[in-house]
């Protein structure tokens, strides 16, 4: 029987009951394996102020026909996460572990070095990199430049490098830095910016990235989970279904810089998958007016690469890359753990060199650097993001990717001096699309089936109130609102429900957060 521990009024309290028929009296959930464990003492609750900042970072991620329903809040320590085993650790919160992310700018003599302790988000790197290249200014920004990190006139450089680690969190940066060098010394060269954040929920990969490339807030852009619930199929579908950027609603730094240029400048966009891959490089060839890019992004069913052709060139420098070999020479296994699959290979530092050799192979057969037109690289390495969600932030996994990603850092700004011209003549920003939560102990992992189980148990026991929530690090469910009022329920109640359980702090309403938004500024 699944247990829950609830916060309820008593009188709804009398009418929650399991398929027993039962009052729940227990907290569900648990560690790795699932054990059940006695409920912390729960937290007070939630300031206004704090409540208002949350409903006001769902507000920028808000986008009619893309977001859910209902939007939730874990406690802060806890875990909401499904059953796959690669997937114990999961981000999407508004907590430190999920929001403080590194925004470090490096490149002499177009970047002035400094730790600036200023606020700053995604949404301010390409407005800031746009700055340094000479591309203009575009109506979508929501961010704007950290002139603190520009050194006036200095010129444009011939290479712009856009990094980011997935799913590492600005602490890496101490916790981690004796086997990061090549990034210390980045930090220590750099325009540092301590107090970095991201500002938008939920903190996934399609929304950072998208987030990061076009300087907007999803409210914009449009990418506002990793996965959606499409009414008109009735199905749930992917950011970038069948790898098309056309999802995209605003321009990102890439596609302004290629209408500018009228394609002269040499564009290219790889990743981990294509909602890390499109949401940086943009629509290429697909924006009317603009000429192709080059774009590939991992693809987990066969260990090789992807791309839509009618958007991108697939570059030919992948055709050797293929995953498959990777795993079978290390015979299937690494540091103890099974990945002889396309998806289970990408938890391992196996995987991060994989991509990393795979887009440094791209770029030294591409032209870039070659004349005097600022060509752009957008990079995601999503090794850092896999192995945290299976073995988490404090493993030798972790260590292990991270200091595989620092030396493929350090051969990456080899090349791109190499491609340059020299060194002093390109700028590379590092960041993340998000963080990722340690393990609080037992107790505190909860499974989206159970929750699931319990608004069906209250609400429609033939469980077709929930459309989709599938994704727990969307944050927001998906619910049949014409359904729920039938039934004499409103989505008030639901956010109710989940708000009263003790590893929730906040739930809000789909008209809540479009209210929290009429009230958002566009600086």
């Amino acid at each position: 029987m699944i247990s829950f521990t609830l916060r309820l009024p008593a009188a709804l309290m009398a009418v929650v009951l399991v398929a027993g028929g039962c009052a729940t009296t227990a907290r569900s959930g648990g560690g790795a394996a699932g054990t059940t464990a006695a409920p912390a003492a729960r937290p007070a609750t939630a300031s206004a102020d704090l409540r208002q900042q949350w409903l006001d970072m769902f507000a920028r991620g808000y986008f009619p026909g893309r977001s859910g329903q209902v939007f939730v809040v874990p406690r802060e320590g806890d875990i909401i996460t499904e059953r796959d085993p690669l997937y114990q650790f999961m981000h999407g919160s508004p907590w430190d572990y999920d929001t403080h992310i590194p925004i470090l700018f490096h490149g002499g003599p177009f970047v002035k070095a400094g730790n600036w302790p200023e606020a700053a988000s995604q949404q301010d790197i390409a407005p800031t990199l746009g700055e340094i290249m000479g591309a203009p200014v575009v109506s979508t920004y929501t961010g704007r430049p950290l002139t603190n990190a520009i050194t006036p006139g200095a010129g444009s450089p011939r290479i712009v490098t856009i990094v980011v680690l997935d799913a590492t969190r600005a602490d890496y940066f101490e916790t981690y830095a004796d086997v990061m060098p090549t990034l210390m010394r980045m930090r220590r060269e750099g325009a540092w910016f301590s107090n970095a954040r991201a500002n938008v929920l939920p903190t996934v990969t399609g929304v950072g990235h998208a987030t990061i490339g076009t300087g907007a807030d999803p409210r914009i852009h449009g990418i506002t989970v990793n996965t959606l619930f499409n009414r008109a199929t009735g199905k749930p579908q992917p950011a970038y279904d069948a790898l098309d950027p056309r999802e995209l609603m605003a321009l990102t730094l890439a596609d302004t810089w290629n209408l500018v240029t009228d394609g002269q400048a040499v564009i290219i966009g790889q990743g981990g998958a294509i909602r890390a891959t499109a949401g940086l490089v943009g629509r290429g060839s697909c924006l009317i007016g603009a000429k192709t890019v080059i774009a590939a992004s991992y693809n987990a069913g066969n260990g090789g690469w992807e791309t839509n052709p009618e958007c991108y060139t697939m570059p030919r420098a992948l055709a050797p890359f293929d995953a498959r070999t990777v795993w079978e020479a290390a015979g299937g296994r690494w540091m103890g753990h099974d990945i002889a699959s396309g998806s289970k290979f990408r938890a391992s530092s196996l995987f991060q060199k994989y991509e990393a050799e795979a887009v440094l192979a791209v770029i030294d057969d591409s032209t870039v650097g070659a004349d005097e037109v600022t060509d752009l690289v957008m990079i995601n390495m999503k090794g850092p993001d896999y192995a945290a969600h299976a073995y988490g932030p404090d493993s030798e996994e972790l260590k292990e990717t991270l200091a595989e990603l620092d030396r493929q850092m350090a051969a990456l700004l080899a090349l791109l001096d190499r491609k340059a011209g020299g060194p002093g003549r390109s700028v590379v920003a590092v960041t993340a699309d998000h963080g990722t939560p340690g393990d609080s102990g037992p107790g505190r992992r909860h499974h989206t089936d159970e929750i699931i189980s319990l608004i069906n148990s209250r609400f429609d026991p033939e469980a077709k109130i929930i459309q989709y929530y599938g994704d727990a690090a969307n944050s927001q469910l998906y619910l049949d609102t014409a359904r729920l009022q039938s039934r004499g329920h409103s989505l008030k109640d639901v956010a109710a429900l989940l708000e009263g359980l003790d590893y929730f702090v906040a739930a809000f309403t789909e008209d809540e957060v479009r209210a929290a938004q009429a009230g958002l500024r566009r600086d």
